[in-house]
């Protein structure tokens, strides 16, 4: 089935959970999950599928739990914070860890307050942030579009923690933000009441992994010693 849109029943249940986070009321609640929650997930991950693959081929994009769909169970192996449940859910589509390793990503996320997406590369090594610097001083007119082109929106911004000390180079002050990045996302943050329940969110989310295609391939050559996708 093509996607729909999410109602209100699957923010009030991740609320619930957050009161109630434990098994026995998950269990008595599952169906509400697979029905307002993990069902929706899945039909949005297919139908963006199309967009993404169009993109990178290589793209995972099977509608799948642990694929491109977030668990609904967290792992506290290594956390203090026990709660058996995540209160958060999301999607993410990247090229398998098993091909390529440290990639970037297009992600759509959200809580009961707010819902995220755009496209980034949070868990970037210091030798693939290096590598894109690198790129960029290659490819200046090229980046500088890329810039502008992010520039003429008023969606999605710049995120991604700085380094502590400068990196110095000789490029131009509009580049300064993106260059001395430790990590680097785009990334659109809205309110869950501004269209989180449309039922072209779909499309919405297509359009976006549209306008942030040519960042990603900047990034993903940059990395991976690859000419244009």
């Amino acid at each position: 089935m093509a996607f729909t849109g999410f109602t209100k029943t699957a923010i009030e249940f991740l609320k619930n959970l957050a009161a109630n986070n434990n098994k026995e009321w998950f269990e008595n609640n599952r169906n509400i999950y697979e029905t307002h929650l993990l069902e929706p997930l899945k039909q949005l991950s297919a139908d963006l599928g199309t967009v993404i693959n169009s993109i990178d081929p290589v793209i995972e994009t099977a509608p799948k739990i642990n694929i491109t769909v977030s668990k609904i169970y967290r792992d506290t192996r290594f956390s203090n914070d026990k709660s058996p449940f995540r209160t958060d859910q999301w999607l993410t589509f990247k090229r398998p860890k098993k091909q390529w390793g440290n990639v970037p990503e297009f992600y759509f996320y959200f809580t009961p307050e707010e819902y995220q997406y755009g496209m980034g590369f949070y868990a970037a090594t210091p030798e693939n942030m290096g590598r894109i610097r690198e790129h960029i001083e290659c490819f200046p007119e090229r980046f500088k579009k890329i810039i502008e082109a992010y520039g003429n929106q008023d969606c999605f911004r710049l995120v991604g923690e700085n380094y502590r000390k400068p990196i110095a180079n000789g490029l131009p002050e509009e580049f300064q933000p993106w260059y001395q990045k430790k990590n680097i996302a785009v990334s659109c943050t809205k309110r869950i009441e501004q269209g989180f329940f449309a039922k072209d969110l779909d499309q919405v989310l297509a359009d976006s992994c549209k306008l942030n295609a040519e960042f990603y391939h900047f990034i993903t050559e940059s990395i991976n010693g690859e000419g244009a996708l």
